[in-house]
């Protein structure tokens, strides 16, 4: 009899050690996440604090990474959880209007997303303040005509096709050259050591505007979109089955544009890792990342 009321005290002693301990709420059946994200390293900082924040919630996190004509595919049959990040309601419009009956908005990330067409601050905004200005003759004797840009399939290489026709661009001889983001950053890097002058299809968040060496243009016909939210969203039949406290602190998440360009320019001037950057940012910034975390009230 000694033995078993010992052994019953033992078996209550260890479940209320479990539920007193603070234990991460994922539970073993829904402990594993997909997330995917669009293979820039803006993103990628990004989905590393995702990542980061899913694991000390007790989730396994399963990353893959692709072109955004390749990862919304995936968000609407179901083969990833959640995505970092849509650019709504105006940068990926086209995707989300596609795949958003499967898919839901968790949290806003970060605010005042844009597009821009930028030129570097050697130019003088007497030459080039405008996208309308690049067909002016003393412009065009000094401007480079080739265009480097990102992904053929990212909403800002759409948009800034069709600007190169509405402008005029294409008629005054020069080219919008999609291609690898690393071809597009050592562009970037040579022809502003080189003092030269040329344009390039920007946005922001990223660590370009943390540099300070480039400077938007205005584009008074608002091709490239007015600005956008940097939006988490999530598979609907992942948020019905995820654990509340998982949904709870997610959609608490809020890290703002300064600080996706700061991880960015750790990953791009720094060398370091995606996710290397958004511990070290995380560090940084611990109360912010405590509150994210900060335990969900029962209902």
């Amino acid at each position: 009899m000694r033995n078993g009321r010992m052994k019953w005290r033992l078996i209550g002693a260890l479940c209320a050690s479990l539920l007193s301990s603070g234990a991460p709420a994922a539970d073993a059946q829904n402990s594993n996440v997909r997330l995917g994200q669009i293979g820039i390293s803006f993103y990628a900082v990004t989905g590393g604090v995702i990542q980061e924040v899913l694991e000390r919630l007790g989730h396994t996190v399963e990353v893959s990474q692709g072109s955004h004509s390749q990862i919304f595919p995936r968000l609407g049959a179901g083969e990833i959880d959640l995505l970092v990040a849509a650019w709504l309601p105006h940068g990926h419009a086209m995707y989300w209007k596609e795949y958003k009956m499967r898919a839901e908005e968790l949290a806003v990330l970060y605010r005042g997303a844009r597009f821009y067409w930028m030129v570097p601050t050697y130019i003088p905004e007497t030459a080039v303040s405008s996208v309308e200005d690049l067909t002016k003759a003393d412009v065009l004797a000094r401007m480079q005509r080739e265009i480097p840009g990102t992904g053929p399939d990212s909403g800002l290489m759409i948009q800034s096709t069709k600007m190169m026709s509405a402008y005029g661009l294409d008629a005054a001889g020069y080219v919008l050259e999609p291609g690898p983001h690393a071809r597009w950053i050592d562009h970037y890097e040579r022809a502003t050591r080189d003092g030269r002058w040329f344009v390039m299809p920007l946005w922001k968040p990223q660590f370009i505007n943390k540099m300070g060496n480039m400077r938007p243009i205005d584009e008074p016909k608002l091709i490239l979109g007015e600005p956008n939210t940097g939006t988490l969203v999530a598979s609907k039949d992942w948020v019905a089955r995820a654990p509340q406290r998982t949904v709870a602190v997610l959609r608490r998440i809020d890290l703002g544009l300064d600080a996706v360009a700061e991880m960015d320019y750790l990953v791009n001037k720094e060398g370091k890792t995606p996710r290397e950057a958004a511990r070290a940012w995380m560090t940084d910034n611990q109360e912010i990342v405590d509150t994210w975390l900060a335990s969900v009230p029962s209902h």
